[in-house]
């Protein structure tokens, strides 16, 4: 015959069944409290690590990288911009206008020869002339002016201005010199460096340059010889600027294509090589 349980056995196994299913509950609640934690915090850490551009960005979004332009063989322009000063043969015409005048002529001539030519504004000053020739950096800049004797007169003659310290300016200022000057028909006043004259223009320039004084337009004879000769004037110097750029060139093609010295062999007393 079975045993039949009494009703305090049962009370008793009752008893811990309840604790058993409660234990299992709490285990259940804390394994998923535990689960719920760790994906939130890979979820946190996924969204504060750091973004690596050079993975999510695609080549073609990161921005170019510019050539530095070359303006070794660039001329730049700098025709005067003084208004005030009045040619003494006709009161209509200032500096700023002859001067533009050949300075244009030369930028055409120029660029029909394929020479790169940049040219100043018509209204700037001469620190921001100087300021933006400094930045191009081209291989020759040029200064076009008519001349004054202020109030001693009886001035003539063309002179061009260079800077000593700069390599290239001295050269650059004979070639355009030496061709103005063979045209103008009054003695000439020569070149000179920029200790000679205080020039903002030719003192702070960094660039091969000269500063050319045409002829004096506060004589009546010379301004109108000026106005009568503004293509001779403009042709002198082109010319003269491109003997120089083409010296220059030639220069800079030997300096590159220069074969290295061969090495010195001495040789002992027994023949061989040391």
């Amino acid at each position: 015959m079975q045993r039949k349980d009494t009703w305090p056995e049962l009370r008793k196994r009752a008893r811990w069944d309840r604790i058993f299913g409660a234990l299992a509950v709490l285990v259940l609640l804390f394994s998923l409290m535990i689960s719920g934690i760790s994906s939130c915090a890979k979820k946190l850490k996924k969204e504060t690590e750091p973004v690596s551009t050079t993975e999510t960005l695609p080549p073609e979004t990161l921005p170019p990288t510019e050539a530095p332009v070359d303006n070794s063989m660039a001329v730049f322009l700098s025709p005067s911009t003084q208004e005030d000063n009045r040619y003494d043969c006709d009161e209509s015409v200032s500096e700023e206008d002859a001067m533009w005048m050949i300075g244009r002529r030369v930028k055409e001539m120029l660029e029909e020869n394929g020479v790169q030519v940049y040219i100043c504004g018509e209204d700037d000053e001469v620190p921001a002339k100087v300021k933006q020739g400094n930045k191009l950096k081209c291989g020759a800049y040029v200064a076009l002016h008519s001349n004054s004797s202020g109030s001693s007169g009886g001035g003539h003659g063309t002179e061009c201005f260079y800077n000593s310290d700069v390599p290239g300016s001295l050269a650059l200022a004979e070639n355009v010199y030496n061709r103005v000057a063979a045209l103008t028909p009054t003695e000439d006043r020569g070149l000179k460096d920029q200790y000679q004259r205080d020039l903002y223009e030719i003192f702070n320039n960094v660039s091969p340059c000269c500063l050319l004084e045409v002829e004096f337009h506060d004589d009546a004879k010379t301004s109108r010889w000026i106005l009568n000769h503004i293509e001779d004037v403009a042709q002198a110097v082109t010319e003269g600027i491109e003997a120089y750029l083409e010296n220059t060139k030639y220069n800079k093609t030997i300096t590159e294509t220069e074969a290295p010295e061969e090495p010195d062999f001495y040789s002992d007393n027994t023949g061989g090589l040391i």
